[in-house]
């Protein structure tokens, strides 16, 4: 889906649901952050269709979970980013939700055509079956697999027509944020909060830093991307902008901490809860695995190792 759906669904859901403008705007650049994955400066072409992270690297749970703890609406935007991405068929690649830790597996029970593939004995937990060659022969140059079968990792949704549905969902996101707006400035109900109020430099400075940072990667990415369709590496030019546009986002999210203790200070308090629940989660992986990897192969075709 392109990057002005994301962005105008993002603010009509912080408009819909929440009515403050600082929120609306934190849930609106929140919505743009998950496409940063794209191949935008940090590898070759070449790297990039055999690694394959759009779609993955910033579009899944534990993205989302370090993303909440810089501020709970700009996870909320980025969560509906990557959900209306879900919705999308291979043609657009779907979404890899368990990001990296399905790159751990790398093999899988039965190939592309549904036959028993030989175990390996150093292999232990696998992935149920090779993606459906038929599933990524339509998909964009830039990150169709043109190697060997890969496991199938992503999940698709229903959406057969990406340009539709990418259509469809801009209007009306955008119908829905201009009717609210309007509801609230002719005082029929107010979803909006429009009252003038002082600017909180606090607020708008980190604010509109990492706004710039965000649509400079985009802009220049896509002048770039578009020039380097039959090469492979990134110009020095392009690779400078990319790592200053990438400084500028890390800086307003240094800034923003800065300027706003009470929300830092606010976030420490719950991190002892989340490092519990992040230990208990790898603790119980671990065991799992290590339970799993220390038993003996299955010898009869109708059992199947440990999938996942």
């Amino acid at each position: 889906m392109n990057f002005p759906t994301h962005v105008m669904f993002g603010l009509a859901v912080g408009a819909l649901f929440f009515g403050k403008p600082e929120i609306i705007l934190l849930v609106g650049i929140g919505s743009a952050i998950p496409d940063l994955d794209r191949e935008y400066g940090f590898m070759s072409k070449e790297s990039f269709r055999n690694r394959q992270p759009h779609r993955a690297l910033c579009h899944n749970l534990l993205f989302l979970g370090l993303v909440y703890l810089v501020n709970p609406f700009v996870a909320l935007g980025a969560f509906l980013h990557t959900f209306l991405d879900a919705l999308t068929t291979a043609r657009d690649r779907g979404v890899e939700w368990l990001y990296p830790f399905t790159r751990l597996v790398k093999r899988a029970v039965y190939d592309n055509d549904g036959k028993r593939l030989p175990l390996d004995p150093k292999q232990k937990i696998y992935l149920l079956q090779n993606e459906l060659p038929v599933l990524t022969e339509k998909t964009t140059k830039d990150i169709k697999p043109e190697e060997q079968a890969l496991p199938w990792r992503r999940t698709y949704g229903p959406a057969l027509s990406g340009r539709l549905f990418d259509q469809g969902l801009f209007i009306g996101s955008l119908t829905l944020l201009l009717l609210l707006l309007a509801f609230s400035a002719l005082g029929f109900h107010q979803f909006i909060d429009l009252t003038i109020r002082p600017l909180s430099v606090s607020f708008y400075l980190p604010f509109v830093l990492g706004a710039v940072g965000i649509v400079m990667n985009f802009l220049v990415g896509e002048v770039d991307r578009k020039k380097l369709r039959k090469s492979f590496k990134p110009d020095r030019e392009y690779k400078a902008l990319f790592f200053l546009s990438v400084g500028i986002i890390i800086l307003s999210v240094i800034l923003g901490g800065a300027m706003n203790t009470q929300a830092v200070i606010s976030t420490a308090g719950e991190m002892p809860y989340i490092a519990i629940g992040a230990a208990a989660v790898a603790l119980v992986a671990i065991v799992f695995v290590k339970i799993k990897s220390s038993a003996p192969l299955p010898t009869d075709d109708k059992t199947e190792p440990v999938i996942v």
